[in-house]
C-alpha cells in the first residue's frame, strides 16, 4: 500500500515509529486527504473552481506546475493519456479497476489498504470517491471511460508491460529491502531501458513518476528530488544526514542479495528471524500477529535500534511478561540482522 510519507518522526519513541504504525498513519493521512477532495468527475464539472480542486488533488498539478488549462483542455489530457497509463497502473490500482469494469463501474472500499490505490486512481482523474450517509465509501469509474479502458487493456502493449511491470516492481521491492531508501533516478533510467522502450510507450517521465508515486513509499527532498523509501524507514533524514544533492548510485549486488531483498529476508538473517518469531507464536496481543510484530522489530535493528529500545517495543508488542529464552532471540536478531547503509553496525550490507 504505496503511500507519501508527508512528516518526520525522528523525535518520537520507536513505539510510535515501527512499520505497523507507520502505515497506519499514513493510511490515516490518505482517508483525510480523500475526505476533502470533491465529489465529482472532470467529465462532469462544468464550475472551473470545481474543477480546479481537482485538479489541485489530481498528478496533473505538480507535472503542469500548478497551471489550470481549463476544463475541456484538461478532459482531453486525460483521455490521450489513457491508452498508454492503464498499462502503468501499479498492481493495486489494475486490481481494483478490473473490480470496477465488472461491476458496473462501482465498487465499495471494502478493506481500509485500498484507499492507496484508490486514491492514486483519483489523482488520474479516472475516478471519484462517493461518501455515503452511513460513511461507506464507493470508488466509481467514470462511465465514458470504460470502454476505452477495455479496449486499452486487451492490447498487445498492455499485457508486454504488465509482464515487465512484475519483474521491475520485484527488482526495485528487493533494491529497497537491501538499502532502505533509492533515488527515483535509479529504478527511472532502467524502467525506461527495461520497459518503456520494448513496449513503444509515449509520456514516458510522466507514467513513470506516476507509476512510482502509486506503487512505492516516497518522500521528497527539500530540492524536490523523489525518494523512494522501504515501508520501515522511519527517519529517512537519518540516512540522508549530511548528503547534499544526492545523486544516482550504483552497487554490485549478488544474485543471492537480489534473491534475498525479494523475499524480504537475507539468507544470514533467517535463523533468528525464524527463532524468534516461534517465541512470539501466542505471546503477542490479540491485535497483533506475530508476524508484523516480528516485521517491526526486524526493521527497527536494520535502522540501528539499539537492544534496550527493540526490548522496549518488544514488551509492548506482548501480553505476558519475556521471557530470557524470548529476549535471548530478541538479541540474536538485533546481532544477525543487516543494517541499512549508512546505519553503524556489527553487520554491514
Amino acid at each position: 500500500m504505496p503511500l507519501l510519507r508527508t512528516y518526520a518522526c525522528h523525535r518520537e519513541p520507536w513505539c510510535d515509529k515501527t512499520m505497523s504504525v507507520l502505515q497506519e498513519k499514513q493510511l490515516e493521512a490518505c482517508q483525510e486527504r480523500l475526505m476533502r477532495c470533491p465529489q465529482v468527475s472532470i467529465f462532469d464539472v462544468t464550475d472551473d473552481e470545481e474543477a480546479k480542486k481537482l485538479f489541485l488533488f489530481s498528478f496533473y498539478a505538480q507535472e503542469m506546475k500548478r497551471r489550470f488549462p481549463g476544463i475541456k483542455k484538461l478532459q482531453e489530457k486525460v483521455l490521450s493519456f489513457l491508452p498508454y497509463e492503464v498499462c502503468m497502473l501499479s498492481q493495486e490500482e489494475d486490481g481494483l479497476l478490473k473490480r470496477m469494469l465488472t461491476q458496473d463501474n462501482s465498487i465499495s472500499l471494502s478493506q481500509w489498504t485500498d484507499i492507496s490505490a484508490a486514491e492514486a486512481l483519483i489523482q488520474r482523474l479516472w475516478c471519484t470517491l462517493t461518501i455515503h450517509d452511513d460513511e461507506t465509501a464507493s470508488l466509481c469509474l467514470h462511465p465514458s471511460l470504460a470502454l476505452p479502458l477495455t479496449e486499452a487493456m486487451l492490447s498487445d502493449r498492455y499485457t508486454t508491460v504488465r509482464r515487465m511491470l512484475f519483474s521491475f516492481s520485484a527488482t526495485v521491492h528487493s533494491l529497497l529491502y537491501l538499502s532502505g531508501f533509492l533515488h527515483a533516478t535509479v529504478p527511472a533510467a532502467h524502467f525506461c531501458n527495461n520497459v518503456i522502450n520494448a513496449a513503444a510507450m509515449e509520456h514516458t517521465e510522466t507514467f513513470i513518476d506516476r507509476y512510482l508515486r502509486a506503487t512505492f513509499d516516497y518522500t521528497q527532498t527539500d530540492s524536490g528530488e523523489m525518494l523512494l523509501l522501504h515501508p520501515g524507514l522511519a527517519d529517512p533524514a537519518h540516512l540522508l544526514h549530511g548528503l547534499t544533492g544526492i545523486s544516482p548510485f550504483g552497487v554490485h549486488l549478488t544474485e543471492e542479495m537480489m534473491l534475498g531483498g525479494m523475499n524480504g529476508i537475507l539468507p544470514e538473517e533467517v535463523a533468528s528471524a525464524e527463532n524468534l518469531q516461534g517465541m512470539l507464536r501466542g505471546a503477542v496481543r490479540p491485535d497483533m500477529d506475530e508476524e508484523d510484530a516480528l516485521a517491526d522489530l526486524r526493521m527497527m535493528a536494520k535502522q540501528g535500534a539499539t537492544f534496550d529500545e527493540m526490548k522496549e517495543v518488544l514488551e509492548s508488542m506482548l501480553c505476558v511478561l519475556p521471557t530470557p529464552s524470548m529476549l535471548s532471540a530478541l538479541n540474536q536478531v538485533h546481532l544477525q540482522t543487516v543494517r541499512w547503509m549508512g546505519i553503524r553496525s556489527a553487520v554491514l550490507n
